[in-house]
């Protein structure tokens, strides 16, 4: 397990606990196993400003089961203070279930589309790819840089050429290559614990009735303001620490079905901040090829910004099929490190959010009906200080950053309609 953390839900914490308020950037990022013997933490940074906290994935004999966030006096957390702080925000925490034994696991082609802007970078989640605990499985880079430029190379990946721009495109033509029976995506900004694969694999094998799996994402480092803002921001998955299952139960309803105690809620279908990110998730290829793979007017590369990843859940649930939450499977990733970075990015996301939304209804237009029915809802929770996108803001969160995600939530269908005119020949995926 590399170093890793996530996010506590608010309502984990006990009565009367509260975040460290004086946590700022920048801020130790590690992993804590319960079930081993617990050491020191050495908080050591070789620049200044000094760590001023750290926050600690807490796993279960190798499961994440939450988080802690941990003050830092000096450069050394004691194993007891870990201990205490454990007890005292997670309460006791419960050995996980073990996965049902499988004797097969699918062969999967790992597809990771770039545009080499982040060369350091990508090489590093590369070399993550290529030393997972999985039997069988490929990794394929598509470079989706507009001319060929210089060649790359790097060993044990498969390199495929994508010239048309957007990672929707380069997805695409990963599917196209892929020889696996399951497809996982991610970028190129991330390192993937090593037993990712096996984690994603293994509730594919036990649920062969499941079409996509997500898993968990978290902060491979917290160095600066902005990487710390976008923890606070609620446009990241929400790092939900049990398995589930989602499947649709009414026209615009969903169950989500915890793994281990069989307990359902439903939720609504538009409330995709538990169903999975980009960075993390995979599929069957039968279902991808069968949907003619992603919307290449959606996604980072194009005026629509993202919401492709989102687009592909929601169908595959409107289409019937099931789709599952598997924390066990962890990426690590790089956050912007810039506040201009952040805003962009926040900026992009909100853009991308309501692009997918207008994708799908224009898709099926019954879906004007399911978000009439939400949208006053979701527009109050926009200012309601106890919703998910707003519990983990502190007070001082900055107001740019909020008006950047809104401007680009009025802009994101303009900005789809314009993408899906200069898309307008979409490509299908075949074998």
């Amino acid at each position: 397990m590399i170093e890793g953390t996530a996010r506590i839900p608010a309502d984990t914490l006990e009565e009367g606990a509260a975040w460290p308020e004086r946590l700022r950037s920048p801020v130790y990022v590690a992993a804590v196993d319960i079930a081993e013997p617990i050491a020191d933490l050495e908080c050591i940074r070789l620049q200044e400003p000094p760590y001023t906290g750290a926050w600690i994935l807490v796993l279960n004999s190798g499961y994440p089961v939450g988080y802690v966030e941990v003050p830092v006096d000096g450069k050394l957390i004691s194993a007891a203070e870990i201990t205490h702080e454990v007890r005292r925000q997670l309460g006791r925490v419960a050995r996980p279930t073990p996965p049902p034994p499988v004797t097969t696991l699918p062969r999967i082609s790992i597809v990771i589309p770039t545009n080499l802007a982040r060369p350091d970078q990508l090489g590093r989640s590369v070399q993550s790819l290529v030393e997972l605990d999985y039997p069988d499985y490929e990794v394929i880079v598509v470079d989706n840089r507009r001319d060929d430029g210089r060649a790359v190379h790097f060993p044990g990946a498969r390199i495929v050429r994508e010239p048309v721009p957007g990672i929707s495109a380069a997805r695409n033509r990963g599917i196209e290559a892929a020889i696996g029976e399951v497809i996982a995506f991610t970028d190129d900004d991330v390192v993937a614990d090593r037993s990712w694969l096996r984690a994603l694999g293994t509730r594919f094998a036990s649920e062969p009735d499941v079409a996509a799996v997500t898993g968990l994402v978290v902060p491979l480092e917290l160095e600066t303001p902005a990487q710390i803002l976008f923890e606070q921001s609620g446009s990241g998955l929400d790092k939900g620490f049990t398995p589930l299952t989602f499947a649709r139960c009414g026209r615009f309803t969903v169950s989500r079905r915890e793994l281990w105690t069989g307990l359902e809620r439903v939720g609504s279908l538009y409330a995709t901040g538990e169903f999975g990110l980009g960075s993390n998730m995979a599929f069957r290829t039968a279902f991808l090829r069968a949907r003619g793979g992603f919307d290449e007017a959606l996604g980072t590369g194009t005026p629509a910004r993202g919401g492709e990843d989102l687009a592909m859940l929601v169908e595959l649930l409107m289409a019937g099929h099931k789709l599952a939450y598997e924390p066990g499977a962890i990426i690590h990733h790089s956050h912007r490190a810039t506040m201009e970075e952040l805003e962009h990015q926040i900026h992009g996301y909100g853009l991308g959010f309501t692009a997918m939304l207008t994708a799908v209804a224009l898709r099926d237009p019954w879906h004007v009906v399911g978000l009439a029915s939400v949208v006053p809802a979701w527009l109050r929770s926009l200012r309601d200080p106890s919703s998910a996108k707003q519990v983990h803001r502190r007070a001082d969160y900055p107001s740019s950053v909020s008006h950047a995600e809104f401007r680009g939530m009025l802009a994101g269908p303009g900005a789809y309609l314009r993408s899906r005119w200069i898309h307008r020949r979409p490509r299908g995926v075949s074998r």
